[in-house]
């Protein structure tokens, strides 16, 4: 059996050629469009064919010009653009993992989507094009630069949407009406309202194909390294740039008109590359167009044949098969290059460290200040309002009640989010993985936010386990995908993303369909900690008590499974059984923060770092830091949020992805990447 590469010679064609290829794809595109244009309704009349013509028009007429032909016209232009841009994009990055999705381009189109409701209309898909290329020139520039490992692309595309999502869920957080048009047009469709949305595409879309032509050949040199262009005269960044500027257009005309539909950028590329063998970028592109526009209108009509029965928006399904194609290839695919990440930091000895028992004292009298000043904010004095406390004033007794059980919630959360952060470090031997990384906390959040919707008298009671449910069940889909390629960090990555991409889509459907409360419901799946009182903080303190006590137990554990599992082993100690009590326990300390403040971002990734960056290495040592650290951290985060747009609050994952995010890109530029093929 012949094993086909992404990044290998063309393997010859042994069934289909690239022209019979072409063919069927579009024999199977003609058919499909005939169906899910004309033929699944009742045949038209002549008079309905006839409708652009006439004076008053049928409702048949109606119909069939301005509602049936101009979807199934989005379906080919959108499969087209998105089919092209995978292609494009996985060429250039030499990653065939690759997509829209990936780069951020989608989160940055999301953004101009918002910025385009509050200027003129004719500035709509400029703005969705702009948001698109700039989050794409934004992830190469922080991943390093057009020379970037697979990895850390993916990590600063995965920290670029993060980003964006918060600036959204901020925007969207003030304005219900906004929230409603913009979830709805989350979950993705190819309804037209006439052929107006379409015009900019049938503009654009010849000069585009004009450009893709003259640039078809010189993609061929693609997949050949940068030295090797440069000695036949052609500029590496020249033509990357080009790319990314071309596959950013064509990404941005495609979620204009059905919003975010990212998986057949994924796929396209990947079937015709693997299935058919279709390797030469001057093939593979304009295959991508006719394939790209055949799987979308198939999605469409898939989507049609169930609606009698269940309402799918076409971007769920379609983050739901772009998320299972992702697995599949991952699972069967070749490996792509890799790249193995050092557990170590750049600079780490040359930072003084500080002595354990010094620094717990600095962290336990900063939450202390925290607390006080907090408590006391927006007050004439911090003093004065304590002494009005002391003296039982009911004005401060109230706020008394409102700060202080939110702050120490605050800190609570931060100290289970950075142990459990810790322990998945530990567990996957991955200084890169978090729980926003790998999908756990959307999971545990999603879960829920499930229960709130569906079982709301029974949601408070249950929020624990069934966070915990939603976590274990994250970490057992990313564990057990990847335990037998040696938890690779790349692939850890790309399948926490995955999972992130369905719970996003399933986020956008429940928001859309079945909550009132919209502002609400994407707060929660930010994260905040607004009115969070002594009971959620009573409800928090058994899981933080006893999981630390669990933790402070499993020290010689972590420190035996970082010398690798071989080592570990012939010392005396189970590594399987000892990594999945270690997965548990980390699971329950995330699902408990993430029952009573949602999916806050970053702390579990960064905090370990933190700790490590000071000099503590040993686990009983990092398991003494990194709560304190955390704690003081989500609390200095909320109170940032409390201060920075007052009287506004800004939700405390907003808040905490201000900070965490550019952390994590600088965090990102210093690990040592070395190339590691397999």
């Amino acid at each position: 059996m012949t094993t086909v590469s992404s990044a290998g010679p063309a393997v010859r064609q042994q069934g289909l050629g690239h022209r019979s290829l072409a063919l069927l794809g579009l024999g199977l595109l003609a058919g499909l469009l005939l169906w899910q244009g004309v033929l699944r309704y009742p045949w038209p009349s002549s008079e309905a064919w006839l409708a652009p013509f006439a004076a008053e028009p049928s409702l048949d007429g109606l119909l069939l010009w301005w509602t049936q032909l101009p979807r199934a016209v989005a379906g080919v232009l959108v499969g087209a653009c998105l089919g092209m841009s995978g292609a494009i994009m996985q060429l250039i990055t030499r990653n065939p993992l690759v997509s829209p999705d990936l780069l951020g381009i989608t989160a940055g189109a999301q953004l101009g989507v918002i910025l385009g409701m509050l200027l003129p209309s004719a500035l709509g898909l400029p703005l969705i094009f702009i948001g698109g290329l700039l989050a794409a020139l934004f992830t190469f520039l922080m991943a390093g630069g057009w020379n970037t490992s697979p990895l850390r692309l993916t990590l600063a595309g995965v920290a670029v949407a993060q980003t964006f999502a918060a600036l959204i869920a901020l925007f969207l957080s003030l304005n219900d009406q906004a929230a409603m048009v913009v979830s709805l047009w989350n979950t993705g469709s190819l309804q037209q309202l006439g052929w107006g949305a379409l015009q900019p595409a049938l503009y654009l879309l010849p000069l585009v194909a004009l450009v893709l032509l003259v640039l078809l050949r010189p993609l061929n040199l693609a997949l050949l390294d940068d030295s090797q262009m440069r000695t036949l005269g052609l500029s590496p960044a020249w033509l990357k740039g080009l790319s990314i500027l071309l596959g950013s257009l064509l990404a941005a005309l495609a979620i204009h008109l059905a919003g975010p539909l990212g998986f057949i950028g994924l796929i396209t590329p990947n079937l015709l590359r693997f299935a058919f063998s279709v390797v030469r970028p001057s093939r593979l592109v304009p295959l991508c167009a006719i394939w790209g526009a055949l799987l979308t209108v198939f999605a469409d009509a898939l989507v049609a044949a169930i609606e009698p029965w269940f309402h799918l928006p076409l971007g769920v399904l379609s983050a739901i098969i772009g998320s299972l194609a992702i697995l599949l290839l991952l699972r069967y695919g070749r490996s792509a290059p890799t790249a193995a990440v050092s557990a170590s930091m750049p600079g780490e000895s040359q930072l003084a460290r500080l002595p354990l028992g010094l620094f717990a004292g600095l962290m336990v009298l900063l939450c202390v200040a925290l607390l006080l000043f907090g408590s006391a904010l927006g007050e004439p004095g911090a003093w004065s309002f304590w002494q009005r406390v002391l003296a039982g004033e009911p004005a401060a007794l109230t706020l008394f009640d409102l700060r202080l059980p939110r702050l120490l919630v605050d800190m609570a959360a931060g100290a289970l989010l950075a142990t459990g952060g810790l322990l998945l470090q530990a567990v996957t031997r991955n200084p890169l993985a978090g729980p926003e990384i790998l999908g756990v906390s959307q999971m545990a959040a999603l879960a829920v936010l499930l229960a709130l919707i569906f079982m709301p008298e029974l949601a408070t009671a249950w929020r624990f386990p069934l966070a915990w449910a939603g976590a274990v069940l994250a970490l057992l889909i990313v564990i057990g995908l990847n335990l037998r390629h040696g938890l690779e960090p790349l692939r850890v990555t790309l399948t926490g993303f995955a999972i992130s991409g369905v719970v996003l889509a399933v986020v956008s459907l429940l928001v859309a369909q079945f909550t009132s409360n919209i502002a609400q419901a994407l707060i929660w799946m930010v994260g905040s900690s607004y009115g969070r009182t002594w009971g959620d903080l009573t409800a928090m303190l058994p899981w933080l008590v006893i999981g630390l006590a669990l933790c402070a137990a499993t020290t010689r554990w972590m420190d035996l499974l970082q010398l690798g599992d071989g080592v570990a082993g012939s010392l005396g100690l189970s590594v399987v059984s000892r990594r999945v009590l270690l997965i548990a326990l980390a699971s329950a300390l995330i699902a408990a923060a993430v029952a009573v403040v949602g999916p806050v971002a970053f702390v579990g990734l960064l905090v370990p770092h933190g700790v490590r960056l000071l000099g503590f290495h040993r686990a009983r040592q990092r398991l003494l830091a990194a709560p304190l650290l955390g704690a003081a951290l989500l609390a200095a985060a909320d109170l940032l949020g409390r201060v920075l747009l007052a009287p506004l609050d800004i939700p405390l994952g907003i808040a905490t992805a201000a900070i965490g995010a550019p952390c994590f890109l600088l965090l990102l530029s210093r690990v040592y990447f070395t190339a590691n093929r397999r």
